[in-house]
């Protein structure tokens, strides 16, 4: 009998925004409690920066569930936004059609300027800070050097470790603790190389029908290293 490679299907993991699935840890504390006492803060734009796939979509959207703070819209009618609100954007620099920016300058201005007057709030996610992004708009470029920002750095092995555990778990992969201590001492330390390892080490274990092990993480951890 002729055994087959399974091809694997490009199927989405279910994602949780909940604070309380939130992993805290040094690289990401200060972004927390910021986000965590925002609303009381006073300020009326507020911005979470960080490398890609460091969590900043996590904490902005499980902040936004907790206080029922609305999205956004490129196209949104600022006039009629209400009063007191809270309001969120994600990937405030995200490119649309014709490679120009979906939030226009012009948005984002009188964005700052409605939350200031209407005694709202705004809270933001980008990779870069305010002040690096390149807006043309001297009057918005003026505003964004007063923005409040909360950093994410780069995770620490603790995180990574955990992470790792928790992007298994949600592939519903088990995998032993000995695999992941040795994938943590030998990858880069960045959130996009654990999610990318990840996904590898699931990818080729479903299409193999293998166990997760350390030869198969040797391969992946190879495969990542040859990576533009």
């Amino acid at each position: 009998m002729v055994r087959t490679k399974q091809i694997p299907l490009d199927l989405k993991h279910p994602v949780s925004f909940d604070l309380t699935d939130y992993v805290v840890s040094s690289s990401n504390a200060d972004a927390y409690h910021f986000v965590e006492e925002w609303p009381q803060s006073g300020a009326h734009f507020g911005a979470i920066v960080g490398p890609r796939g460091a969590g900043k979509s996590h904490l902005l959207r499980g902040w936004a569930q907790t206080v029922n703070a609305q999205e956004l819209v490129p196209d949104a009618d600022l006039s009629s936004l209400e009063t007191g609100r809270h309001y969120f954007i994600d990937d405030v620099n995200q490119l649309a059609q014709g490679n120009v920016h979906a939030y226009s300058d012009s948005f984002l201005f009188h964005a700052f300027n409605w939350a200031k007057e209407k005694k709202a709030d705004i809270l933001v996610a980008d990779v870069d800070p305010p002040t690096q992004w390149r807006r043309k708009l001297p009057d918005l470029r003026s505003r964004m050097g007063t923005v409040p920002i909360a950093s994410i750095q780069q995770p620490d092995d603790d995180l990574i470790k955990v992470l790792l555990i928790k992007l298994f778990s949600d592939r519903q992969l088990q995998v032993n603790i000995e695999v992941v201590d040795y994938i943590v001492e030998r990858m880069p330390r960045s959130f996009a190389a654990t999610v990318l390892l990840a996904d590898s080490m699931d990818r080729i274990a479903l299409a193999e029908r293998r166990k997760i092990t350390k030869p198969l993480a040797k391969r992946c951890l190879d495969e990542l290293e040859d990576l533009p």
